[in-house]
């Protein structure tokens, strides 16, 4: 009886830390800290394996650039209705293009802060894009297309990068609620 009883308890003890273990995993997942964030606030950040959210938050980023300079790297979903997709540019650095349905993008703070010294609204191959930028620090392109907001973020560019590299991403991004919808690099 006595060996039950020890069997019982070190299989119930088993049990409860694994289920806190699990519980510990799920927390960490649902409070990742968000670069642009202010401290303490948390945002829910998944990682996917392409910018497929159909099924999270309604819509894919269908297109997107990816050529030798500009590489795609990391896919997430940020508070379940904005997509950010990482980006290495060859040779400067890194920036993030986030896009979301209208009205449902979320700005980092550190940009939403920020008072730009060079503020010009631009015409795109048809779409009016706002430059954001400050020399040496942080610079943001935005432009609303087809129900979608689209953001590039660059910390501290070198270079204009901003300036180089973002009628690519003007051109070569589309996003869409269709569900199935074919995800494209070009």
């Amino acid at each position: 009886m006595m060996e039950q009883a020890f069997w019982l308890i070190l299989f119930l003890a088993v049990v409860g830390i694994a289920a806190l273990i699990a519980a510990a995993m799920m927390w960490q997942k649902e409070s990742i800290q968000q670069p642009g964030t202010p401290t303490g606030q948390r945002s829910y950040q998944e990682e996917y394996s392409a910018p497929d959210f159909t099924e999270s938050a309604g819509f894919a980023v269908t297109m997107y650039p990816s050529t030798d300079i500009l590489i795609p790297g990391r896919f997430w979903l940020i508070n379940r209705k904005t997509a950010e997709i990482e980006y290495n540019v060859i040779p400067a650095g890194g920036v993030r293009l986030r896009v979301a349905q209208t009205g449902q993008l979320d700005v980092p703070d550190t940009y939403l802060a920020c008072q730009y010294e060079n503020v010009a609204t631009v015409p795109i191959d048809g779409t009016e894009v706002t430059l954001s930028q400050n020399p040496g620090r942080n610079a943001m392109a935005s432009w609303t297309r087809n129900g979608f907001d689209y953001l590039l973020l660059c910390e501290e560019p070198q270079m204009n990068l901003l300036g180089g590299v973002i009628q690519d991403f003007v051109t070569q991004t589309t996003a869409s609620t269709v569900s199935g919808q074919r995800v494209t690099q070009e």
